[in-house]
This record gives C-alpha cells, sequence and structure tokens, in this order.
C-alpha cells in the first residue's frame, strides 16, 4: 500500500499542484485506513521524487485523469460529494 499511497502523492504534487499539506490531507481520503505520521511520510518521499523529476517505483496512469473515465472511477471508488 506504501508504494501506491507515494505515486498517488506524486500525482498530486505533480499533475494537480497540491501543497504537500494539501497532499498528507488528501491521502486520507484515498486511503482511509492511514494513519497521519504514514502519510505525511509519503509524501516528504513523493516531494522528493517531484523535485528530482523522477518517476514513482511503478507509475500507473490514473482513470480519473480521462474525463470519460472520471464518473467511473469516482462511483467505482465510492467517492461522494
Amino acid at each position: 500500500m506504501e508504494t501506491r499511497m507515494i505515486e498517488k502523492a506524486v500525482f498530486l504534487l505533480r499533475q494537480v499542484h497540491s501543497s504537500r499539506q494539501e497532499a498528507v490531507h488528501a491521502l486520507a481520503v484515498y486511503f482511509p485506513g492511514a494513519a497521519f505520521e504514514d502519510r505525511l511520510r509519503c509524501v516528504h518521499e513523493a516531494w522528493d521524487i517531484a523535485r528530482r523529476g523522477e518517476e514513482p517505483a511503478q507509475s500507473v496512469v490514473s482513470q480519473v485523469s480521462d474525463a470519460r473515465y472520471f464518473a467511473a472511477a469516482h462511483e467505482r471508488h465510492a467517492f461522494t460529494d
């Protein structure tokens, strides 16, 4: 799960242009069981990756990045407004 959390944090920092604080809080939505300290550590690692311009270990393109799939992904992951 840690690798997925780092990948999501890299996405939030690079593509969404979230601040580090926003990314830590956003990870709570994607990974509700993760402790604050784990989310914080993953964001720090993701920040280092994003600043060096590297790719995360196992980068996976999110379907949410394509507007055609956003609603389906939103529903599949049970996000509510």
